[in-house]
């Protein structure tokens, strides 16, 4: 048991991290051109783990039954206690209580923590964004992260950006397109917005058909900054939430939030499919225990990821019931691991 939990606990910082890789260099890309410091960073990659931990926690716990039984396996010391008149259930007796362990973690962690985290996350990245956003504009680069605007400046020359560009489409019923060769940021009076001082430039708008260009020798552009939709994500909310039936929202997005949901049960469950499963694969993991524990534990969560992946699909395709999109991948892997598991107790 000692083993088992120290090899649990080994795997789990080491999976976070490289699960957490892709993440954090997307938001370092976004949040250090905004100046975001490292303990806004850090934090943020807090408020992100839970999300992780869904998925390292079952994948951690599979990834330390098959190294510990895997070794002890090549070492001919299973062997020893089968001889010694030790069922292979007794044997196993610590995986089924780390896997139980596992299983109350995940709902914890799915219900509970996840959802928060997200929230937390998502709040928190908008409010970096909102207040300095105008920080982003760098010569050279096109910046995306005001919503239905493109800003884009050639060059710069102390405080002030050359060759500024913008295409603004927050107003769909009349598109601007605006260049000036010379332009300022600003501060600006009105709250969660900041302006562009233009000079020596042209607007060009199309309304109805009708087509205006206008030159300009000084114009003040007020940007108000809407980085993030208001609207909650799926992953932020509650189960009671999720499980509401709207019948007037379109069929597919219902079908989401219920596969959401059914998500948020099944990964934790994946732990008992590792509790029957790992210790029978472990026996096969040959002499090289590590590489082969490691190789076939990685086979069995790619493989019911890319189950799930597709039942979804078809789930939201309407060709099956979200019910079964959601736990068919999770009962074949469970009616798989509990048969092979009664299979080499019976030996």
């Amino acid at each position: 048991m000692r083993e088992l939990g120290a090899a649990f606990l080994v795997s789990l910082p080491v999976l976070n991290l490289v699960l957490m890789m892709e993440k954090v260099m997307k938001l370092s890309r976004v949040l250090s051109g905004v100046g975001a410091g490292p303990g806004e960073m850090l934090l943020i990659i807090l408020y992100t783990q839970p999300e992780v931990l869904l998925v390292t926690v079952p994948l951690g716990f599979l990834f330390s039954v098959l190294y510990t039984y895997g070794r002890m396996n090549a070492d001919n010391e299973l062997m020893v206690l089968r001889g010694g008149g030790m069922s292979f259930l007794e044997m196993t007796r610590p995986v089924f209580l780390l896997g139980i362990f596992c299983v109350l973690l995940g709902f914890f962690v799915s219900f509970e923590l996840s959802p928060a985290g997200k929230r937390n996350s998502r709040l928190m990245v908008s409010r970096i964004l909102k207040e300095r956003v105008s920080r982003a504009i760098e010569p050279g680069t096109f910046n995306t992260l005001i919503k239905d605007t493109l800003i884009y400046a050639g060059g710069a020359s102390e405080d002030k950006l050359k060759g500024v560009f913008i295409s603004d489409e927050r107003n769909k019923d009349r598109p601007l397109t605006i260049y000036s060769k010379e332009g300022t940021i600003s501060p600006s009076a009105e709250e969660g917005s900041f302006a562009l001082l233009l000079k020596d430039g042209l607007i060009h708008s199309i309304k109805d058909g009708q087509m205006t260009m206008i030159y300009f020798g000084a114009y003040r552009l007020v940007m108000p900054v809407e980085v993030e939709s208001p609207e909650k994500k799926l992953g932020e909310l509650r189960p009671g939430r999720l499980l509401e039936d709207d019948p007037s929202q379109p069929a597919l997005k219902r079908t989401r939030r219920f596969l959401e949901f059914h998500k948020r049960l099944t990964f934790p469950l994946f732990s008992l499919t590792v509790m029957f499963l790992a210790p029978v694969l472990s026996l096969y993991s040959g002499k090289r225990a590590r590489l082969g524990g490691i190789a076939m534990g990685t086979m069995v969560f790619t493989l019911y990821y890319l189950m799930l992946t597709n039942t979804e699909r078809l789930a939201e395709n309407g060709a099956i019931h979200h019910v079964l999109g959601g736990w068919l991948p999770l009962l074949i892997l469970l009616g798989i691991s509990i048969w092979a598991f009664w299979k080499v107790n019976r030996r």
